[in-house]
C-alpha cells in the first residue's frame, strides 16, 4: 500500500477498528516508512482525548428560556385553528375593503378651484370633462 492509503486507515488503527490482515498491512508500513509512523505518533493521543472529552452542558437559566419558549409555542395556535366566527369576519372586512379601494380608485377626478382670470374657463372645460366631452372628440383623433 501507499503512503496515502496508509493515512486514510491511521485513525481506524489507532482505535482498533480494523480487520487483523488490515492492521498487519498498517504495521509493516509503518515499520518501514518514517513520515507515517510520525503521523501516526502525533495521532496516537486523540482516541484518548477524544473519549474524555465531553459536550458543555447548557446551564440552568438556559434550559428555563428553552422550556418557556417550548411551552408557550405549544399553547399558541395558528389562525386555521381559531373560532370559525373570527376567520369569517376577517375574510369579509378584507373584501370590503378590495370593494372600497375600487370604488375610490374609479371615482371622478376632483378639481381645484383655481382663481384668476383662468377661473372661468377652468370651470367651463370641469363642466364639459364631467358631462361626458371627452367622448365628443373621439371621432376626429388620428391614430398613428
Amino acid at each position: 500500500m501507499e503512503c496515502t492509503e496508509i493515512r486514510q486507515y491511521l485513525s481506524d488503527y489507532l482505535e482498533g477498528a480494523l480487520l487483523p490482515e488490515q492492521a498487519q498491512v498498517v504495521e509493516r508500513h509503518l515499520q518501514h516508512c518514517l513520515h507515517c509512523a510520525q503521523e501516526c505518533r502525533a495521532l496516537e493521543h486523540v482516541p484518548h482525548l477524544l473519549r474524555q472529552w465531553s459536550p458543555p452542558v447548557p446551564s440552568e437559566r438556559i434550559w428555563a428560556g428553552i422550556e418557556r419558549r417550548l411551552h408557550a409555542s405549544r399553547h399558541a395556535r395558528p389562525l386555521f385553528a381559531r373560532p370559525p366566527l373570527l376567520v369569517a369576519s376577517l375574510a369579509v372586512a378584507a373584501v370590503l375593503l378590495m370593494v372600497a379601494f375600487f370604488m375610490w380608485s374609479r371615482s371622478q377626478p376632483t378639481y381645484l378651484p383655481i382663481r384668476g382670470s383662468y377661473a372661468r374657463y377652468w370651470e367651463a372645460h370641469r363642466d364639459w370633462a364631467v358631462s361626458g366631452g371627452a367622448s365628443e372628440l373621439y371621432p376626429y383623433v388620428e391614430v398613428r
